[in-house]
């Protein structure tokens, strides 16, 4: 019955990141993915008590998603220069093909769920553990010189990328809308750039 209940479970993920993909969290009914499914709504709200829940979970699968895919990236890198562009690619490319999924986390709403609030920080702590990771490899190599303390200089390093984010929406007017598919390239750029910065003063 638990196999049976798992499947059921990620069916209903599945059909609901398709949803909130292309229409976001406010344009997506619950009715309308219990259609996709040909469920009945009480077995839909049987394994999520509403749709901020469901979104949430769906939020927490495409983060695993991006994670999982990020890692492979970061595994065929051969510098710690490719490594750091491949995390911030990938990351992008998720994002993209997720963009109403993400839509919550790029926007600085007053009125975000606290189911969602509790998703967004996951991400962060993963995303610090996988820079940690490619500083780590990199002095490992002998690539970069011994960083003292590689997590604080990891967090340092992530929170500058995706901070300026903030900059180029302020520079675009656009601070309290999440960046447009086009502004995310523009991001992606800069932070390639900088990241490369930092990494030089890293080296031995």
């Amino acid at each position: 019955m638990a196999k049976n209940a798992d499947a059921k479970r990620i069916k209903i993920l599945e059909a609901a990141k398709k949803r909130f993909a292309h229409y976001g969290l406010a344009k997506t009914t619950m009715a309308e993915i219990a259609q996709d499914l040909s469920f009945s709504k009480a077995l839909l709200y049987y394994y999520f008590p509403d749709k901020n829940r469901l979104f949430a979970a769906v939020m927490e699968l495409t983060i695993d998603e991006l994670l999982e895919q990020s890692t492979i990236s970061i595994e065929k890198a051969k510098t710690v220069q490719e490594a750091i562009d491949a995390f911030l690619e990938t990351r992008l490319k998720i994002i993209k093909e997720n963009y109403n999924v993400f839509e919550f986390s790029y926007s600085l709403r007053a009125d975000m769920p606290p189911d969602l609030e509790c998703v967004t920080p996951v991400l962060f702590e993963r995303e610090i553990d996988q820079v940690r990771m490619i500083l780590e490899n990199g002095v490992a190599t002998g690539e970069l010189k011994p960083i003292d303390d590689i997590m604080v200089t990891a967090k340092i390093l992530l929170i500058s990328m995706l901070g300026m984010r903030l900059g180029i929406l302020k520079e675009f007017k656009n601070l309290f809308f999440p960046p447009t598919k086009e502004e995310f390239d523009y991001i992606l750029e800069l932070q390639r750039k900088l990241s490369k910065i930092f990494i030089d003063g890293l080296r031995g």
